[in-house]
Order: structure tokens, then sequence, then C-alpha cells
């Protein structure tokens, strides 16, 4: 006997992801060589097979609570071996875009972040902002501007006005991203209930850390492997930058405290550590990010790129060349830098304050999967069908068997 099992169709959520990169998604007729293809998916536990079915179905509650879209590391094997061209990656990478617009906190920002029309509205807020502090701090004049003294970018906006706006931004962010991650949480909690396969928060964490740090997934990937080259130097160039931000903020206030002895002289020299990792890290970001735009732009096996993609590596690599720009233009003694110090800012507050409703997103939704992937022992066994837990005909007026 069969049992006839209701589905709530969500159209919007189906035209939702069709319209964020995963446009072929109704090529696909579930022959299943997209799960054959795929080097990650775990032993006894496939997608993105039923992902597609899922998707083309608009089971918009089964794949916001599903682990498997933070599984897929975007590698495209299934898609290069799809025989209708349905291009599963692409669909899957859709998808997390989706859950992250439907778990973001609050939830306009992560929808906001989907278009170039949204992130553009987004962007005016910084650039009033620290346009206004600027003035403001300055009494609405341009002394900083003096053509006869050095540049100095604290004569433009101080360092304790800087940290008043970008202190506050990163918590935002940080905060907004724990509460999306939480909302994620309890959806995968519902899905994928902790079994005895599962290991200990603490290996969990630990063996997560690890696979990040070595970039362990990217390496299974087939035909896209280089792309593991360009994460690591993205990734490591903004643990570099971290470490750069806080030293010159500790140095600020060491020389603060100091009272009339200056510890250590600003700007820093060239050859002072902090600035040499500050430098190598954005040497390094700016390989990373120009080999994922020249990616992105020339070969077939990347994927699609939506405005989604495009937001977050335009800012990085406008980050990166405004950073560089200004301290090219200190050093040459442009009046030209205060301007480029000024979108430096601007870039740098859009990033941390929207990092939790953009493509940054993935540091935290990804990792936050990851572990729970371990902890719950979904990476080890058996998922959950999609089609479990839907509302079935099986009332008395609602459900059918046939012999």
């Amino acid at each position: 006997m069969s049992d006839r099992i209701k589905v709530d169709a969500d159209l919007k959520f189906v035209n939702g992801i069709l319209n964020a990169g995963g446009s072929d998604l109704k090529k696909c007729y579930q022959c299943s060589t997209c799960t054959v293809a795929c080097p990650l998916t775990p032993e006894g536990a496939p997608f993105p097979r039923k992902e597609m079915i899922t998707a083309q179905w608009g089971i918009k509650d089964k794949l916001i609570k599903s682990m498997d879209p933070w599984l897929c590391f975007h590698c495209n094997d299934c898609s290069d071996q799809c025989p209708r061209g349905a291009k599963p990656g692409d669909v899957m990478a859709a998808v997390r875009n989706m859950i992250i617009a439907n778990v973001a906190v609050p939830s306009f920002l992560g929808k906001a972040t989907q278009s170039i029309g949204g992130a553009m509205m987004l962007l005016l807020f910084p650039i009033i902002l620290i346009a206004a502090v600027i003035y403001g701090v300055n009494d609405g004049e341009m002394g900083f501007l003096d053509l006869n003294t050095p540049i100095d970018f604290s004569t433009m906006i101080h360092q304790v006005w800087v940290e008043v706006l970008f202190i506050p931004a990163l918590f935002f962010g940080i905060i907004t991203g724990i509460l999306g991650v939480m909302k994620l949480i309890k959806g995968l909690k519902e899905t994928y209930p902790k079994t005895e396969k599962g290991e200990t928060l603490n290996n969990a964490v630990i063996g997560t850390v690890k696979d990040i740090l070595s970039h362990s997934k990217f390496k299974e990937c087939g035909i896209n492997q280089t792309r593991n080259i360009a994460h690591m130097l993205l990734f490591y160039s903004f643990i570099g930058l971290a470490i750069t931000t806080a030293g010159v903020t500790a140095i600020y206030y060491i020389n603060l405290f100091a009272g009339e002895v200056v510890v250590t002289p600003t700007p820093l020299p060239f050859l002072h550590p902090i600035k040499i990792i500050g430098n190598l890290s954005a040497l390094a970001a700016s390989i990373g990010i120009i080999m994922i735009v020249w990616r992105r732009m020339t070969s077939d096996k990347v994927g699609t790129t939506v405005a989604f993609d495009w937001i977050f590596i335009l800012n990085v690599l406008l980050i990166v060349c405004t950073g560089i720009l200004a301290q090219v233009a200190r050093v040459a003694g442009n009046q030209i830098a205060f301007f480029i110090y000024y979108c430096h800012l601007v870039l740098i507050f859009f990033l941390f304050v929207y990092m939790p409703h953009s493509k940054f997103g993935h540091m935290f939704y990804r990792t936050a999967a990851l572990v729970y992937s371990r902890y719950s022992g979904r990476d080890k066994s058996m998922g959950m069908s999609f089609l479990e837990g839907e509302q079935q005909e099986g009332s008395e007026d609602t459900k059918e068997k046939s012999a």
C-alpha cells in the first residue's frame, strides 16, 4: 500500500531560489548523478538530489531546517556532470542565500542584501553617518587639508571617534549574527536530533575549527580545487588584518596612558611588525580577491555569480584597494588620501554592520551548521527524509490508501 502525502508548496520561495542563482532548477529530473558525483556527501545520507526535488516542490520549511546546504562547498562537481544542465551546485548556493534571508535578524536586512539596489540603500547609512561625524568634529572646517602639514588621518577623524563608530557596528554585526545562528540551530535541532553517533560539543568545535583552518573540505573537490588557494588567502588575510587593527589600537592606548612619553610613534614605520603583518595581509587579500574575481569572470566551472555574491566580493575588493591607495597617497603627500581613507572607513563599516546578512554570513551559519553536524552525528548517519514530518493526509477525510 502507498500513502498520499500533502505538500504545501511555497511558490514565492521557489521563485526566490530561481532568482538567487538556481535558475536551472526545473531542468532536474531526479537521475541522482549529482549525488554520485559529490565528493562531500555523507555515506548513507546523500545530497543534493533530495534538495533539488524539495526546492522544486517549494517545501520551504524543510530546506530552511536542512543541514545539507551548509555541507555543500559549491565545488560544482555535481553541476559539471549533470546531464540536464540543472546546476545542482548553483541551486544549493541559492538555497543557502534564501536560508540567510529567512533566518537573518532583523529580517529586512537579510532581504535587502540580496540585491544591488538594496545594498546601495544600505550603503547610504555609513556614507551619511561618517561624513556627518567628520563634519561635526571639525566644526564644518576642512583644516586637515592644510598643504603645509604632513598627512595624518587622525586630524580628519580621531582614533576615538573611529572607535565610537566602529565598535558598535562590529557588535551589531556579531550580535545579529548570533541571533541568526540561534534561529538556524533551532531548526536544525528539529530535523536532526542528537544521536549516539554524535561527538561531544568540545570535539565538534575543535574538529570544525581544524577543517576551517586547513580548508580540508575544499581539497576534496574535483574540478574546483584551486578555489582552496583563493579562499585561504582571503581567510588568513582577514585574520592578519584583525591582528593589525588590534595592534594599532593597543599602541594608541599605550601611547595615551604613557602621557608625554610616546612609546611608539604613529603612523607606524614600514618595518614595524604590526605594519608588516598589515601589509602582508593586504597583499594576500589582494591576490585572493583578484583570483576570485578572475575565476568568476572567466571560468564556466565556478557557477553562477549573482548580486549577493558580487556585493561581498566588491566590498572586500574595494576595502583592499582603498586601504592600499590611502597609504600610498599619504606617503606621497597627496591630499586625496583623506577622501580615499573616508571611502575606506565607509566600506569597512558596511562590512561590519551587515556581515551576517551578506555572503560573509557564511562565517556564522556554515560554521554553526558544521559544528552541529558533528555534534548531532548528521555527518555519520542517515538524514531525515525531506517528506518526514510533512502533514500526511492521514486523517479520516484526507488519507487515502491504495493497494
